[in-house]
């Protein structure tokens, strides 16, 4: 398949995994893609059990994705998830708040794995394998910062029009990362933003996903300097902001302690 044809149907792919059950014209037209390309790509994708027909003419991810997705788990737990797991533990029951690993996924943040705490009856949950704009809270905003420049400029081209609402900083002290861009001040105003993230290497956002919410985030990358996934702490704002700066400094060692624990 060449390979403007894959893209294309790497596509149609993440249309399908956000919206299942679309009829070859809706989905087409989803992506902005002519009608007779797609049919003539998810006949393909279909000969291989990427997609599937189901009823009334739609179109569902296949069956093959199921084993491919058990593979991609089963290989994330053992060189990420093992070695994370402990870690995020002890933070937990440092911080007493949930605790989460997110990977990046496109444009967006997919949760790996999370710990929730026992010592809150309020606290926040998050259910394995949720997906989150990642250029939105600071779980996200951790691995935007992070990503390779070129995969950095296609998030900020496909998302920065659309502004990094929602107030936060990154500094204990002051407005910094997570608030420049706050305002909707669209593609420079990201770009600013995860330039600020990645100059003090964590993010701290408030109420930006889950309204009465704070997070703070580091990236965990492997030793060659290479993104990989981001550890986070999340909780109701009114605890997060009280021990704000003992939180930044208890994810971001957490962060440097999944990384010296990684597989060679």
């Amino acid at each position: 398949m060449p390979a403007g044809a894959l893209e294309r149907a790497v596509a149609l792919l993440g249309r399908l995994g956000d919206r299942p059950g679309l009829t070859v014209p809706e989905l087409a037209g989803a992506i902005g893609m002519p009608t007779s390309t797609a049919y003539r790509l998810l006949a393909e994708l279909e000969q291989h059990g990427f997609v599937q027909r189901g009823a009334g003419r739609t179109v569902t991810l296949g069956t093959r994705l199921v084993a491919l997705g058990r593979t991609a788990e089963a290989g994330l737990r053992t060189r990420l998830v093992a070695p994370a797991a402990p870690v995020m533990a002890s933070l937990s029951a440092a911080v007493g708040e949930t605790v989460i690993l997110t990977a990046p996924c496109g444009l967006e943040a997919i949760v790996l794995h999370a710990v929730e705490t026992e010592r809150h009856s309020v606290r926040l949950s998050y259910p394995l394998f949720r997906r989150a704009p990642i250029h939105r809270g600071a779980s996200g905003k951790a691995l935007a910062a992070f990503l390779e420049p070129a995969e950095r400029a296609r998030l900020i081209a496909a998302v920065g029009g659309r502004g990094a609402r929602g107030p936060g900083a990154a500094g204990p002290d002051a407005p910094g990362p997570g608030a420049a861009g706050a305002d909707g001040t669209g593609p420079d105003g990201l770009e600013r933003e995860l330039d600020a993230i990645r100059a003090v290497g964590y993010a701290y956002t408030e109420g930006e996903l889950d309204e009465g919410a704070a997070a703070a985030a580091a990236p965990v990358r492997d030793r060659r300097g290479r993104l990989l996934a981001g550890v986070s702490v999340a909780g109701p704002a009114a605890r997060i902001a009280v021990a704000r700066a003992a939180v930044i400094d208890a994810v971001c060692e957490a962060g440097r302690a999944i990384e010296r624990g990684l597989p060679e």
